[in-house]
């Protein structure tokens, strides 16, 4: 049994049926200004869509190239229309699982829409990137960035995206310290500090795909793909060893769609190069 057999199972292909029809008469509805009856409740479609999302999970591993990427889209497509979080923190987060569904799914178009400012979909939240608790301002600047990165609005967003982990680098040794011995002094500092390793090099791998998204190239001795692939592994290892399940999904979804962009890119295709035997693996070797 394949997960996407199981998967439909276990939510019901029926309500996954549902679900996309829903979907669009919300999108409909938005449109155009109108108010109609839910077929679906809000938590009826999440619980939908984290069926739809587990399902392309599972597709970057054990599927085909076109299984996750109609798994992908399809959780795209039902993700979309659900209610944005209260926060602006979490918010971020969900616009990441959703924008990297929607690259993987090949919708990068209405990935971009979404997250650009006055689309009436809100656009990228305002988050806390001065924010005096170390944990949550690094926890803000990896969401900022690599909402940009998904964005792709012109030069700035990738100038963001420089400036941003030049930043978060400058100020880490400062910094860090002072939030790690807070941390141990309240309680268990081990998640606390694997969750930093872990988002350390989420931010070193925005950098190098920023790079090579604006200059078709990257310094160093290895492809693209080796750069990225070696820091998404160390930032997957590092959330396993910290039991960070949350942070582990996003850096493996961020991974797939990290070399997604780079296939994507014409001087990628027109240069020929030969595509990866698989996606980015699993979490596997220490981070430090």
């Amino acid at each position: 049994m394949t997960s996407r057999t199981w998967i439909a199972e276990a939510v019901g292909a029926e309500k996954i049926k549902m679900a996309l029809e829903e979907a669009r008469r919300r999108r409909i509805c938005a449109a155009l200004g109108l108010k109609g009856v839910s077929a679906l409740s809000d938590r009826q479609l999440r619980f939908i869509a984290a069926g739809l999302e587990l399902q392309a999970l599972e597709s970057m591993s054990r599927g085909s190239a076109q299984d996750l990427i109609q798994a992908a889209a399809t959780a795209f497509q039902v993700t979309r229309v659900l209610p944005r979080p209260a926060s602006p923190l979490e918010t971020a987060e969900f616009l990441v699982q959703l924008g990297c569904l929607g690259v993987l799914g090949q919708r990068s178009a209405d990935v971009r829409r979404l997250l650009s400012e006055g689309s009436g979909e809100g656009g990228i939240p305002r988050l806390p990137l001065d924010a005096d608790d170390w944990g949550l301002r690094v926890r803000s600047v990896i969401l900022d960035i690599w909402l940009r990165l998904l964005r792709q609005s012109g030069w700035d967003d990738f100038h963001a995206v420089q400036e941003s982990v030049a930043r978060l680098r400058a100020e880490q040794p400062n910094c860090e310290p002072r939030f790690l011995s807070q941390t141990e002094a309240t309680g268990d500092v081990r998640p606390a500090a694997w969750y930093l390793v872990s988002a350390y090099h989420l931010a070193k791998a925005a950098e190098i795909l920023s790079a090579y998204l604006t200059q078709g190239a990257v310094d160093g001795p290895y492809d693209i793909r080796a750069q990225l692939q070696a820091h998404f592994e160390r930032a997957l290892a590092a959330a396993d060893r910290g039991g960070l399940m949350e942070q582990e999904n996003m850096a493996r979804m961020l991974g797939r769609t990290a070399l997604a962009l780079v296939e994507s890119r014409i001087w990628t295709v027109s240069r020929g190069r030969r595509k990866p035997r698989s996606p980015m693996p699993h979490a596997a070797g220490r981070s430090r």
